[in-house]
């Protein structure tokens, strides 16, 4: 077993456990299987993340920031909010595969765990994306390419359920991956108009 840094370590613990997670699912999952996948001994885990529970807080938040951080530099270079949503929509499907095991973790502890840590880290997930799209669809609505009656959070929802239904749809059941998430979101856009 070769000899790696704390912040090295970390990182791969992180990527075991997000496989770990991915294949059997949060709940299921153990430490045990987690340190043996990743060469070491329980210990060595524990000496990084407190518990199970740290690990999944640890990846939630390095999706929450990988898939921000992507979508700033995606609309940076966008004229209008109406761009910067059709931007983010194209590139939403190779976003989700490159990333496809943190978000059968996310999705699958979303549906199926009671832990409260576990639910508020992933509220906290879906907070920060929330504020993110309310932001666009805010800016839309100040230079009047949105309409300024509607609350920028029911829009914000909208492209955030089509996103979670679209990764857990496209991850599990290739067949129905011909939905166009470019539709959905011409959809959306066409109620934000005027």
């Amino acid at each position: 077993m070769r000899r790696l840094k704390a912040p090295q370590r970390r990182e791969q613990l992180i990527e075991v456990a997000t496989r770990i997670f991915a294949k059997w699912g949060y709940s299921a999952a153990t430490t045990a299987e987690i340190a043996d996948a990743a060469g070491v001994t329980e210990p060595i885990l524990y000496r990084h993340f407190a518990s199970k529970q740290d690990m999944f807080v640890a990846i939630t938040r390095a999706m929450s920031e990988q898939t921000l951080r992507g979508c700033r530099e995606l609309t940076e270079r966008c004229s209008s909010s109406t761009e910067k949503i059709r931007t983010i929509a194209r590139r939403f499907p190779d976003h989700i595969r490159a990333c496809q095991d943190a978000y059968q973790v996310i999705h699958g502890a979303l549906a199926t765990s009671r832990d409260r840590r576990v639910l508020a880290v992933i509220k906290e997930h879906y907070s920060e994306i929330e504020r993110f799209f309310c932001k666009i669809i805010t800016d839309g609505q100040k230079s009047g390419e949105f309409s300024k009656d509607l609350d920028p959070n029911v829009p914000a929802w909208q492209l955030i359920n089509i996103s979670i239904g679209y990764a857990m749809i496209a991850l599990n059941l290739h067949q129905f991956d011909h939905f166009s998430v470019e539709a959905a979101i011409e959809f959306i856009l066409r109620g934000l108009k005027k």
